[in-house]
């Protein structure tokens, strides 16, 4: 477990979780919960279903587009309680 002050406010993963089976998925979650601070924010374009401590749904859902052709990618925002 990372201190304190050694935790990270935002965690981005984009593109990778989708290569994830589910106990991989749950690994990676719980570690990247472990890293964030309280109240911190993990996005990734690929939705999960993290479990406590951070929250089970997405706080947010954006969506960004990369060019005029209006391609882009759909965020998820997970906060940790």
């Amino acid at each position: 477990l990372l201190k304190e002050d050694h935790r990270f406010d935002l965690i981005v993963a984009t593109n990778i979780l989708v290569y994830y089976d589910a106990f991989e998925q749950a690994l990676a979650l719980a570690n990247v919960s472990k890293m964030l601070r309280p109240g911190g924010f993990f996005l990734t374009n690929y939705a999960v279903f993290p479990s406590a401590p951070m929250e089970s749904t997405a706080s947010l859902v954006t969506t960004v587009e990369f060019d005029r052709q209006h391609n882009g990618d759909t965020v998820f925002w997970y906060q940790r309680r």
